[in-house]
Formats: structure tokens, sequence, C-alpha cells
């Protein structure tokens, strides 16, 4: 039965999910500034070797303000954004068909190429990397994305989303290589089904293998040193 516009059965979480059904997102000029602006500061203190840390502090100060004036203002973007439980068992079902064959292969190579068994710090990473993860996929999909999709038609989406993502990790080239056939994987799993938890996983695990088996680096002492 169609929800009808009036009464107490169609909320307001409902009204705004059925626009999202038909619209993903809102041109909001904003959210993309403030996303291009950081990713390009990220760039920027990597190639010049600038501190990292007030380009991280202050980035999260203002996505923290900019999203809590968003959410205030509209309540149910976040299950909009993709941070819901609903949809969890297909999203989970369809990125499991990437995910797990994606990490057997970067298993199998690992200990081909001598980069498995993994050093202890591997455990670690694998159990805090889900949540970076899930802040990627946050900005690639919920904020740029989604923006995007007011803008420009599906497979320009795709292409600039992609680019802008694999730019965003310069001028680490392996990982920008790695992340240019992921990032419409993410893309696609999203607009099928939006679920950012899922993602954060999947992400995750494959971003402690990337690091760890495919290219031999062991990220904990990395930071360490």
């Amino acid at each position: 039965m169609a929800l009808r516009e009036s009464g107490p059965e169609y909320s307001r979480a409902a009204r705004y999910d059925a626009g999202a059904m038909r619209a993903p997102g809102r041109p909001d000029p904003v959210e993309l500034a403030l996303l291009l602006g950081l990713g390009a500061g990220n760039v920027a203190v990597d190639v010049f070797g600038l501190p990292k840390t007030p380009l991280v502090v202050g980035g999260a100060v203002l996505w923290a303000i900019c999203l809590a004036v968003r959410v205030h203002r509209e309540p149910a973007l976040p299950r909009a954004w993709g941070l819901r439980l609903d949809n969890l068992r297909p999203a989970a079902r369809e990125a499991a068909f990437v995910t797990l064959p994606l990490a057997a292969l970067m298993i199998v190579f690992g200990f081909a190429v001598g980069h498995l068994p993994p050093p202890p710090g591997f455990w670690l990473v694998l159990a805090l990397y889900p949540a970076w993860g899930l802040a990627q996929n946050f900005l690639l999909n919920a904020m740029l994305a989604r923006n995007l999709r007011t803008r420009l038609p599906e497979p320009l989406v795709v292409a600039v989303a992609t680019l802008l993502f694999s730019a965003s990790h310069a001028p680490d080239l392996p990982i920008m290589a790695l992340t240019l056939p992921i990032a419409p994987v993410w893309l696609v799993l999203y607009r099928r089904h939006p679920n950012l938890w899922v993602l954060g996983v999947a992400h995750g695990l494959l971003g402690t293998l990337a690091f760890f088996a495919l290219l031999g680096r062991d990220v904990l002492a990395a930071l360490g040193g």
C-alpha cells in the first residue's frame, strides 16, 4: 500500500526517504567545497611534507559542524546517507560476493611473495580499519557521489568520483593505483544498497590486506617510525 502524504503513517523520515529514492541528495555547495578543499589540502601536506595534524583536526571540526547543522535540520539524513540497518542483509550479501574473493586472492598473493603471514600488528589494524573505511565511504558516497548525482549523469559520477578518490591518496602511487578499480565497486554497491556499515567493514578488510599482503607494508611500524 502506498503511503499517503498526510496522516500519522506518513512520517517525516518516510517523506525524506521517498524523495531520496527519486533524487538522491540535493545540491550542497558547502559540502562539495569542504570535501574538495580538504582533499586538496591532504594531498598538499603529503607532497610538501607539511604537518598533517592541523589539517586533520581542523577538518574534523569543520565536518562535525557542517554535518551537525544538516542533521539538525533534516533528522532523516543519517539513514539516507547509509547509516542504517534495515538493508543490512542484502547489502552484506552483495558486498561479500566482491570482498571475499578479492580477500582470498590477496591472501594467496601475500603468501606467494612472502608478505604473509603478517606481523602481530596486522590484527590491530584489521580491527581498527573498518572505522576508517566507513569514514572514507561516507565521504566518497554520501558526500561526493550523492551531490554529484544532482549535477551529472551516473557514468560521469562514477568516473569523477573515482578519479577524485584516487587523487586524494597522492602522491602514494601504489595506493592510488589500487583505489582506481575498487572505488567504482564501492560506488555501485552503495547505489544498490546504501549501507555504510557494510562498506566500512569491506573496505577495512581489503584495505588491511592491500597494505600487508599486496604491498608488504607494516602500517603500525610505519606510523611508529
